[in-house]
């Protein structure tokens, strides 16, 4: 199955992306953010941030080798070299400029440096703007490279400084939207501070003239998760329908690919809610639908979609989703894969399956799990993809080859 070198792959390679090709919304935000990245101020967006392991399937899709590109040595395109040069003269920023810096780097997975560049940055964080902006990309640091094992100390400072001194009313509200998402998802907060961030986020939304749309519906969604978790259906939709109207209401002001991304996130969640509080299919499938058609060229819509036609019985839309978002391109390809594999062995359709094991085995050929579901399988389909799997495990576990292994 081909595998298209896609915006995403690009933007994150490089931090820019083919002009006049179908681009992503989170592609499309992330180079537009950067280009106009200030050094002088708070204020760099974020759409979605990926852990390291999104950056090493694009090494592995690049044929480069993963860790030059973590550590910034290897910087392809003028764009991703600039940033660098930002951040090896770390010494001349402010905290604001290397909070930004940091922030653009995380935009594109290069956690590694953004951390280092976080330690100077919490050295001098002077007043309670600048200590909460470094523990928040402490936070962000930590939900993605260790699992949130630092992110209470993180929220923690984060608390502390807002409770310290000014700091403007949306932030504040960004940072109890994440608060209550991840303690919610992962318990990456203390309880105590959770309930304080509910009650905070809660008050300063009351005055919902004063906030930007964007961090309203952010909001929303977040406390939409609350009655979701107890299965309240009537609960979860009016929050749902106040993170849509937000959202709707930012679009109508400014219809760039930033708030766009916020009516993208209420589908995602709203094919949740159907597939996991109301268990409505009509209702799910037609917000997946709707996520699709906003933004086409994201292969994870067509895979949530596919999650989606798998939880109410139809695996082959299933199988046929998941391909369509191979063939879209990263991220998560392996994942993605793996989904349509599964769904044809399911179906009765094992030589589809192996054909889809083949194409994981060239992805990941030391992982030794995958590696035998696809011998189990090719057992039954094929002797030369069955010598394939065989050869790569022996190769996996040091074992000199076989017979039929001793070829090119």
């Amino acid at each position: 199955m081909k595998i298209r070198r896609n915006a995403f792959q690009e933007t994150l390679l490089t931090l820019d992306h083919t002009p006049g090709r179908p681009a992503d919304l989170f592609s499309r935000a992330c180079v537009q953010h950067y280009r106009e990245l200030r050094l002088d101020r708070f204020g760099y967006s974020f759409t979605q941030v990926f852990e390291p392991g999104v950056l090493k399937e694009v090494a592995l899709l690049e044929g480069r080798p993963y860790a030059p590109l973590a550590d910034l040595s290897d910087r392809p395109g003028p764009a991703l070299a600039r940033l660098g040069e930002l951040a090896d003269n770390a010494a001349d920023l402010s905290v604001p400029g290397l909070v930004n810096v940091a922030s653009a780097l995380i935009t594109v997975s290069r956690i590694g440096p953004a951390s280092r560049l976080l330690r100077p940055a919490a050295a001098r964080a002077a007043d309670p703007r600048e200590r909460l902006e470094v523990a928040m990309l402490d936070f962000m640091v930590a939900n993605r490279r260790d699992d949130g094992a630092s992110s209470p100390e993180a929220f923690r400072r984060m608390r502390e400084a807002i409770e310290s001194g000014p700091v403007p009313r949306a932030r504040v509200i960004d940072v109890c939207s994440q608060a209550v998402v991840w303690y919610l998802k992962r318990r990456e907060l203390h309880e105590d501070d959770f309930r304080w961030y509910v009650a905070t986020g809660c008050a300063l939304a009351r005055d919902p003239g004063r906030i930007d749309p964007t961090t309203l519906s952010a909001w929303n969604r977040a406390l939409a998760m609350i009655p979701a978790g107890k299965r309240q259906a009537a609960a979860t939709r009016r929050y749902m329908e106040r993170t849509r109207e937000a959202a709707q209401e930012a679009i109508r002001r400014r219809q760039e690919p930033y708030e766009l991304n916020f009516l993208k996130t209420y589908y995602e969640s709203t094919l949740k809610e159907h597939m996991y509080v109301t268990g409505d299919a009509d209702l799910a499938l037609e917000a997946g639908e709707a996520l699709i058609a906003l933004d086409p060229a994201w292969a994870p819509s067509h895979a949530e979609l596919a999650e989606a036609h798998l939880r109410f019985g139809d695996r082959r839309r299933a199988a046929e989703r998941y391909e369509e978002a191979v063939t879209l391109g990263p991220p998560y390809v392996g994942h993605h894969l793996l989904g349509a594999a599964r769904c044809r062995e399911q179906l009765g359709e094992p030589e589809r399956a192996v054909e889809h094991y083949l194409t994981l085995s060239e992805l990941a050929p030391r992982n030794e799990t995958l590696l035998a579901a696809g011998l189990r399988l090719a057992e039954k389909v094929s002797r030369q993809a069955r010598e394939h799997f065989e050869l790569l495990l022996a190769r996996s576990a040091g074992r000199p080859a076989g017979p039929a292994d001793e070829r090119p």
